[in-house]
Order: C-alpha cells, then structure tokens, then sequence
C-alpha cells in the first residue's frame, strides 16, 4: 500500500529562527494504512479533508474525521492509521522554530488536547493556505519568506478562530501595558532565577490577575511563557555552542542542569546534546 500524494515538497532551505517550514502536502490514503511516522522531528498540524482515522499521541487515541485539524510535536510519539471502511485524504505542514510552540498554544492546541474540530469558515479556508504554501515554494529566501508568510496567516486564521474559556478581565481593562511590563522584565532578567512571583511583583499584580492577564495575551501562563523563554534562549546559545550545557542551564536561570534538560526535551523533543549532535551532523552534510 502507497499514499497517493496530490502535491508534496520538503523545505531544505531553513535560514528563518522564528518560524520554519520543513514539509507540506496533500494525499490520500488506503484502507486501514498507518502512516510511517513515529517520534517527528517538527511540529505538524494535519486537517482531514475528508474519511476519517484514528490518530495517537503519546498512547491516547483520538478519533478523527472531515473538519478535524490534530498536531504533533518532535519528538513524541505518534500514530495515524486511515479507517478501513472510510480512508481519510490529509492536508499537512509541519514546522519549527522558536515560535513555533507559542502559535499552536494560541491556536488552541497542547498535548492533552491536540485535536480542533474547525468551523465552517475555516474549513473553507485551511486547504488554500495549505495548498498556497506549496504553490510559493521554492529552496531559496525567496521562497522561503513566501511560504513561511502564508505559514504566518494560517497560524493566524487558527489563532483568531480558538475558543478560549477565560476568566473575564475587569471592564475597561485589558492588562496591555502590564503585560508588556512584564515581558520587559523577563527579557531583563531570565537569566537570573526569577519567578512567577517576582514578575508579579515587579507589575504590582496578584499572581491571579497577573495569570489572566498572560492568558488574555499570549494564551498560556506566567509560568509557561518565562520557561518557554528560557527553552528558546537555551536553544539559540546550543546553536552557536556558547558554551557546556551547565554553562548555558545558569545562563538561562536555571541552575539544575539536570532539569534543563529535561525542560529542554519537553520543549524541542530532544535532550540538549541530542539536539547537538543533531546540528553536528546537520553541518556535514
């Protein structure tokens, strides 16, 4: 059994940190076939245009059908097998980089919950940008910044589209100028080990509203925006090799090696001298 690919390209031109395309396509798939991925490497989000199928993350099954968009994240593992009686065709893309975790937070999507059922104008829209990022596709920066740009409006369509149950802000009040506060200090300051509480403090919050005010904004916590900040900036050092994986721990406030790197592959799918090793043999090629 073969899938029957409609359009397929792999983006080996990857010179953008914030966000990065590695693959989109578009194909349809035999009774019953389990695709031929198990740990990926990126992240990826597949929309069942039609059929339905079975699709497992980290040993929960979630049951999938038309209208269905599910995520995946490097690293974990995965299963997609096709119904039997109703094969699914799929639209996909998967990414990377160092937004790419933030954007599927605020689409609506985490591990626990990793499939959205769209609405009926995104269901019009999803295979267009999907297919829109393979008609500007291209191993050049050219190519690249069109392609990745067309990435961006999607992620934005599934932004603007998530349904949130949020803790009302006060009228009048949207936490805009606390926020950006605490960002400021958090750039100021990640390398030292703050906490949730001593960002708090610093935008004369509670931690409660300073809670609803990251989840206003950025659609996660506090606590997860200051360690994903952390993971990101972890990363960037690890690429430029500045330095032993302690060294780099303490240059993003954390003191534990050992929990750097287990915050590390929670974030990026692999330890950090796995992810080192990865670059190392990225370069001889």
């Amino acid at each position: 059994m073969e899938l029957d690919y409609k359009f397929y390209f792999k983006n080996e031109c990857r010179p953008l940190a914030s966000l990065s395309l590695h693959e989109v396509a578009g194909f349809a798939c035999p009774s019953g076939f389990v695709l031929p991925l198990e740990k990926p490497d990126a992240y990826a989000l597949y929309y069942v245009i039609e059929g339905k199928g079975c699709y497992t993350l980290s040993g929960t099954d979630f049951t999938v059908k038309e209208g269905d968009l599910f995520a995946m994240y490097p690293g974990v593992s995965v299963r997609c097998r096709a119904d039997k009686k109703e094969p699914w065709e799929l639209g996909g893309v998967s990414f990377d980089g160092a937004d790419a975790r933030l954007l599927l937070n605020a689409a609506g999507f985490v591990p626990k919950s990793p499939v959205r059922h769209l609405d009926d104008y995104s269901q019009e829209n999803v295979m267009r940008f999907i297919e829109g990022i393979y008609v500007f596709r291209d191993q050049n920066l050219f190519g690249t910044i069109q392609s990745t740009a067309i990435l961006y409006a999607f992620m934005s369509l599934l932004v603007k589209t998530a349904s949130w149950d949020q803790t009302a802000m006060p009228p009048g009040w949207t936490g805009a100028v606390h926020f950006q506060k605490a960002l400021h200090f958090i750039n100021d300051n990640y390398s030292h080990p703050i906490t949730v509480d001593d960002i708090a403090a610093h935008v004369a919050l509670s931690r409660s509203r300073l809670y609803r005010v990251f989840m206003q904004q950025v659609f996660m916590s506090p606590q997860q925006y200051l360690m994903e900040y952390r993971m990101r900036e972890g990363q960037r050092l690890l690429e430029r090799r500045e330095g032993s994986v302690k060294e780099i721990a303490q240059a993003v406030g954390m003191e534990d090696p050992l929990r750097f790197s287990k915050m590390f592959k929670q974030y990026t799918g692999k330890t950090p001298t796995n992810f080192m090793k990865g670059l190392i043999n990225e370069n001889k090629k």
